[in-house]
Parts: C-alpha cells; sequence; structure tokens
C-alpha cells in the first residue's frame, strides 16, 4: 500500500510537471543540459542539479559560492500577461554554511524602461545552516509590467538549495492555472518606424546648430509632458524627434518647429488651469514659452495652447507612485543595441535625463550649475565623439550634473568597467582627514606597504591631481559621499602593476604592487547587536534580521544607554519599530514634497511623518546615533527620526545627503540610473538633500586613530552616554 501511494503521489508531481506550463520546480529537462528546461544564470556561481537533497520530484537546484565571486542566481523568466495586484512567489530553500550574504527567493518585475519592483529576501538575512524550509517574497505587479523573473539568489559564501516553486496573483491566483490576458498595445507601441536606429548623424556641430537644437530639446520636453494626445499614448515622442532632426539645418528652423507641434492635433476641448505658485514651494519656469525673443509668435502660441490643455488623469511616459508620490517613469525604450555614432539617439538620451529633471527632480534647485546652462554645454559634447565609452562617460557626467548621491549609473556597464580598470590592487583604502589610508590589505600577497599607511601618489601623479580629475565621475551629493565612492576605484588598473608611493611614521617610500583580478575586499559585518560594559546597548542595523529589533530593545530596555551605528544601510526599517521605544509621544520629525499628474514640475510640501506611542513608559536611558559619509538615505531617514527621541544626540560627520524615495531611470544604452525622487525636509523647512544630516558633535575618524585601532566616534558615544555632562 505504501508503495503504491509512493507511486501515485511520483506519478501525479510527474504529469503536474509535464503539464505546467513553467518549470518553475525544476525538474523538466527534456533539452537534456545542465540546467533545468529555461532557467537562466545571472552572476558567477556554480549552478547544479541536485538529485540528493530535494524536496520532491527528480531535482533541485543547487548554488555553490564561489570565492572569487560576490553573487549567483537561477532564474526562470515569465511573460507579464496576467491580471493582477501583486506577485508572490513561494518556494523551499536549504542552506549550509552561508556566510557574510544571504540566500533567498527572487522576483523581478519589468517593464520597457527597466525593473519595476524587485524582491530578494536579502533583508531577511537567511545564512548560516538550514533545513529545508518554505518562503515566500511578494512584490507589486503594474499594469506596465512586461516580464516576470523569479529565481533563487545566493551571495557571499556557502552553498544554497531552491526546490518547488510557485507563483501565485493576488496571493490565490496559481499562475500555471491562469489564463493569459489579451494584451492591448497603444499607437506610440506599434510606432516602430525606428527600431534599427534614428537614422540622423551630427558629429561637430556649429553654434547655431547648438543653439537650434537647445531649443529643441526644450520644446520636446514640454510637449512630452503637457501634450494630452502624447499623455494618451497615441504619439510615439521619441519617433517624432527622430523624424523632425532632419530639418535641423531648415531656414525657416521656428517656423518648422511650430508646424511640427502644430500637427498634432488637440481632440479633447476644455482648458486647464494653471495653479497658483504661491501655494507651491518650487514651480517650473515656464518664461521660455512667453519669450517672443526667443521664440517665434507663432511657436509660442502653440505651445501656450499645450500648456492651457486639458490634462490626463494617467500619463504614457510617468505615473505619480501612490502614497510615496515619487514619479515612476515607463515605456521608456532603452535602445540596447544603440550604435554609438547614432547622434539622434544620443541626443535623445540628453533630452530625455534633462527633461525628466526639469519636470520632476524635486531638487533640482540645488544643483550646482544654471540647469539650462547644462543642456547647452552637453550638446556638443554628446555629439562629438562616436565611441561607446565616450558617450556613457558623458552620461555619466551629465548624471553628476545633478548633485545627488542617489544617482551613477547602477547596472553593470562593461565599457565603464573596463574605462575604469577590470584589475584591481589587493587593496582598500578610505579617505581620513582627507587623505586616502589603507584600511585593509591582501595579506597573501607580499608587499611592504601597511594598513594606516597614506597613499600620496600613484605611478608619479600626486594624489591631489587624480582626485581633482577623477571627480567628475562620482555622482553625489556633496565631496564626503563622492570620496567615498572614488574610494572604492581608485586603485582599479587595466595594467599589471601601479606604483604607489605613501607614508607613514617612518618616511616616504615607493613601492610596485602588482594587480590582481578579482579580491574580496568586504569586511565581516558586525552582529546586529551587543552589549558594551553591561550597561549600554549597541545596535548595527545593516545586521538586523527581520523583526529582531523588538526583541532587542527588551534586552536593552534597562540599559544606561543605547548607540546606534547608523553608518551602513539597515537590513530593516526600523524607524517606527524604535522610533516608539524612544521617542514618548507623536512627533513630527520630516516632511516630504509631491508633484501631482496634471502639474509636473509643481513642488509642495505635504504631511511627513510622526514618530512616537503614547505608552506608559517609553526608554529612558540616553541614545546616541552615529553617522558618517555612509549614512545614506534609509539610515539618514532613521536619523531623522530617532534624533527626537528626549537628549538624543547624534555623533559624526556629514552624510551622503540623499534622503527620499528613489525613482528610476532608463536611458538608451541599456543605461539605468535614480534620483532621490520626493524632497525630504525637516518639519521646519530645513532640507536634508545634499546637506544631509548635521551632526550635534562633529567628529571625524583620524589617521592616527585608525593606527591605533580605535573607532574615535564609538568612544566618544560612551562617554557621552557615561557622562551627560560631556555634552
Amino acid at each position: 500500500m505504501t508503495r503504491l501511494l509512493l507511486f501515485l503521489l511520483f506519478f501525479t508531481s510527474l504529469s503536474f510537471a509535464q503539464d505546467s506550463k513553467y518549470n518553475l520546480n525544476f525538474d523538466e529537462f527534456e533539452k537534456d543540459g545542465e540546467l533545468p528546461d529555461d532557467w537562466i544564470v545571472w552572476g558567477n556561481y556554480a549552478i547544479q542539479k541536485d538529485s540528493v537533497d530535494k524536496v520532491s520530484g527528480p531535482y533541485a537546484a543547487k548554488i555553490i559560492a564561489d570565492s572569487t565571486a560576490s553573487f549567483g542566481s537561477i532564474a526562470y523568466k515569465i511573460p507579464a500577461n496576467y491580471a493582477g495586484r501583486y506577485l508572490k512567489l513561494q518556494g523551499y530553500i536549504k542552506t549550509e554554511n552561508v556566510a557574510n550574504g544571504f540566500a533567498g527567493l527572487l522576483i523581478r518585475v519589468d517593464g520597457d524602461s527597466g525593473s519595476l519592483s524587485f524582491n530578494n529576501m536579502q533583508s531577511q538575512g537567511l545564512n548560516g545552516t538550514n533545513d529545508w524550509q518554505r518562503y515566500e517574497v511578494e512584490v507589486k505587479f503594474p499594469d506596465e509590467a512586461k516580464n516576470i523573473y523569479v529565481g533563487g539568489i545566493l551571495a557571499g559564501t556557502g552553498t544554497a538549495w531552491f526546490d518547488n516553486f510557485s507563483l501565485m496573483i493576488n496571493g490565490d491566483k496559481d499562475i500555471q492555472l491562469m489564463k493569459p490576458k489579451v494584451l492591448t498595445y497603444k499607437p506610440a507601441q506599434l510606432d516602430t518606424a525606428f527600431v534599427d536606429g534614428s537614422k540622423f548623424k551630427l558629429k561637430k556641430p556649429s553654434s547655431t546648430q547648438v543653439q537650434k537644437l537647445y531649443k529643441l530639446g526644450k520644446v520636446w520636453g514640454f510637449v512630452k509632458y503637457h501634450h494630452p494626445e502624447i499623455a494618451r499614448g497615441k504619439i510615439n515622442w521619441d519617433n517624432e524627434l527622430f523624424r523632425f532632426l532632419p530639418k535641423l539645418d531648415s531656414v525657416n528652423f521656428d517656423l518648422e518647429l511650430a508646424k511640427w507641434i502644430g500637427s498634432f492635433n488637440i481632440t479633447e476641448e476644455g482648458e486647464h488651469n494653471l495653479p497658483d505658485s504661491d501655494e507651491y514651494e518650487q514651480t517650473p519656469d515656464y518664461s521660455w514659452i512667453y519669450d517672443e525673443s526667443f521664440l517665434t509668435e507663432e511657436l509660442s502660441k502653440k505651445l501656450q495652447e499645450i500648456l492651457k490643455s486639458k490634462r490626463e488623469k494617467k500619463h504614457f511616459y510617468f505615473s505619480i507612485n501612490p502614497s510615496v508620490e515619487n514619479p515612476s517613469f515607463k515605456n521608456e525604450n532603452s535602445y540596447l543595441g544603440m550604435a554609438w555614432d547614432d547622434s539622434g539617439i544620443k541626443l535623445l538620451a540628453l533630452y530625455r535625463y534633462w527633461n525628466m529633471m526639469e519636470y520632476f527632480n524635486p531638487n533640482n534647485y540645488l544643483t550646482e550649475k544654471d540647469w539650462d546652462e547644462v543642456l547647452k554645454e552637453y550638446i556638443p559634447r554628446f555629439l562629438e565623439e562616436n565611441e561607446e565609452i565616450d558617450y556613457k562617460k558623458n552620461v555619466l557626467q551629465l548624471i553628476g550634473e545633478v548633485n545627488d548621491s542617489h544617482a551613477g549609473i547602477w547596472s553593470y556597464d562593461e565599457a565603464l568597467n573596463n574605462f575604469f580598470g577590470k584589475k584591481k590592487l589587493p587593496l582598500k583604502i578610505q579617505f581620513i582627514e582627507g587623505q586616502p589610508v589603507v584600511v585593509k590589505k591582501n595579506n597573501s600577497v607580499e608587499m611592504t606597504i601597511n594598513e594606516g599607511d597614506v597613499i600620496t601618489h600613484i605611478n608619479n601623479e600626486p594624489m591631489d591631481d587624480v582626485i581633482r580629475k577623477n571627480n567628475k565621475y562620482y555622482p553625489a551629493s556633496n565631496q564626503s559621499a563622492r570620496l567615498r565612492d572614488m574610494a572604492r576605484k581608485l586603485l582599479h588598473t587595466n595594467m599589471d602593476s601601479l606604483e604607489i608611493t605613501y607614508k607613514n611614521e617612518k618616511g616616504v617610500f615607493t613601492e610596485k604592487i602588482a594587480s590582481v583580478e578579482e579580491w574580496n575586499e568586504s569586511d565581516s559585518i558586525p552582529s546586529s547587536h551587543k552589549f558594551i560594559k553591561n550597561d549600554i546597548g549597541y545596535i548595527y542595523p545593516e545586521s538586523l534580521k527581520r523583526g529582531e529589533i523588538n526583541d532587542i530593545l527588551e534586552k536593552f530596555k534597562d540599559t544606561r544607554g543605547i548607540v546606534v551605528d547608523l553608518r551602513c544601510y539597515p537590513s530593516e526599517f526600523i524607524v517606527f519599530s524604535m522610533g516608539n521605544f524612544v521617542v514618548p509621544k507623536p512627533t513630527s520629525f520630516a516632511k516630504f514634497t509631491s508633484t501631482s499628474m496634471k502639474n509636473p514640475g509643481y513642488f509642495e510640501y505635504r504631511n511627513g511623518s510622526k514618530v512616537g506611542s503614547h505608552l506608559k513608559k517609553t526608554y529612558e536611558g540616553k541614545l546616541v546615533l552615529l553617522i558618517n559619509e555612509e549614512t545614506q538615505s534609509q539610515a539618514e531617514y532613521t536619523a531623522m527620526a530617532l534624533r527626537i527621541a528626549p537628549g538624543a544626540v547624534v555623533v559624526g560627520s556629514q552624510t551622503a545627503g540623499a534622503d527620499g524615495n528613489v525613482s528610476q531611470i532608463i536611458l538608451p544604452g541599456g543605461i539605468k540610473t535614480m534620483i532621490s525622487g520626493i524632497g525630504v525636509f525637516y518639519p521646519d523647512g530645513t532640507e536634508t538633500q545634499r546637506i544631509g544630516i548635521v551632526p550635534d558633535i562633529e567628529i571625524k575618524p583620524t589617521i592616527e586613530g585608525f593606527r591605533n585601532g580605535e573607532d574615535e566616534l564609538l568612544n566618544k558615544s560612551i562617554d557621552i552616554i557615561e557622562d551627560s555632562k560631556k555634552l
């Protein structure tokens, strides 16, 4: 009876696998490959099938960490032609000796403009050795989704197994049993006239051409975000740019521009009333639309008609995320196969990014350069060179003009990787007292330079010159964050070795150090919490596991003080769980800006967040928060919330100055970047963007302190807790 039952269970499982639309249980190998059918590999770890260690069926998937890489993943692609609001991926995971990372289920939803939602269980911190257990992750399922990727991921070291995946829509509908929805397309999506490129080339524009292209860029972007027919998805606005560019040298350029804009009829009657500018903190500059020294009367009139036309509640190219109210950019073609001498697509990249910042960046008024001048400056730069690396360096520098530590190029890019150097010296540096100090070395490589030594030259070039030359390639809100990022790549190279001049207490020395292709310079992450001197608690939020903070606070409730080390990125959102523990009553600590679908470029204050609880008893000890340039985004937001606790003290130095939820941007060439999508302010209107969190007590690490193995910020926090008079 038992054998028959086992046979029936196996037969049922096998039949289901064969009948299933998607091979989510890893069991189908009809293509006789090393991987289950239709599964793909991301990362560099070894992926195997395992017929011994499994939950059910013939096989499970197994990822074995390779110490020379950073992660490995096995993924499966599913078309997103299903109806629903959210997706839930369920599956079994087993781990063995996972350290310095995590194992997790992975789900990513992509649209034309890249990733729309993502979760890989990193915040749960699944590591160590664990037997088979069922887990699940959820993400939003946006209407503009095109593909769903599900899989398993391993970061760090160790081994992880995955088996029996299922993908549910709205929590209870198995995608294997659902019928695909009928897809409908907007006219803009059906216009494929320029799939092979813009067919426009211009390498060295004259000053007259640059002025025309500057005008075209402003007009193109304004019309894109204000014309109701474009909002409805009736017009592919990229393609219309490509259609118009050949008229650049027309004698009557403004007339051609007016005829072009006027050819897109506004079909719906009605008028849009612009909001009262006095009610907004930031408003778009429409003065150029009325400036007849810049535009002809006819062109000015056409743009004014568009400005006052009836607006749509939805837009083909952007939306405003509910609740958070940051912009989401959609239906933007990534032009993955673009030719690097395609002047039209390169201009499109510049126009797209510049206008996104013009109308949707809540912090655009904080840029160091006038934003109009940026557009003028970059037009010839984008056109003059025809190599991939020139284009991508220009994009990287353009992104840097926004002065936002959330910006940068966040997708792996082979060309930029080659530019910075695919090899690196087996040294880790950090800027201390403004100087690059060796903070870690690979002891298996023979060299005389040591931790604590200060690098003064690279290949005889003074470090001040090296830093000055590299500043433009590291987008950041402030110089502290820029040097933080620069330190991670300054010793990258394509050469077999670099000559390093360094100094220490004994003198100045020069040494040729061989480069390596791989070296794991990551430091071990501190434990999530510990006691200091028995009566002081210490929390390191990057190491927190889901829900762990409540148990930690229970342990620390009677301590003399708690140190929260925010020189990291929290793995758990502890603003309210810890805020309610230390703040005795609900208190405002931040307010935000928001824009709207109908009025892009208008930003107003909206209600922010409160933290605190009417508990009978809140924490009575001293609270000290540690910050530095590693404190960014969620960590900065956490510091804003916790510092309102009675007697809380913030110790350290300038943070990264990039708070607020991010908005992703896709640029031609498959480039992914981001901006801080909402403005974040203190309740009195004080800015946090670029400035960061200002400490109550400014302390920066010293070279001497590092050489002596001291954490000067932590030492100061202990002093504050032990003796409140030292404030």
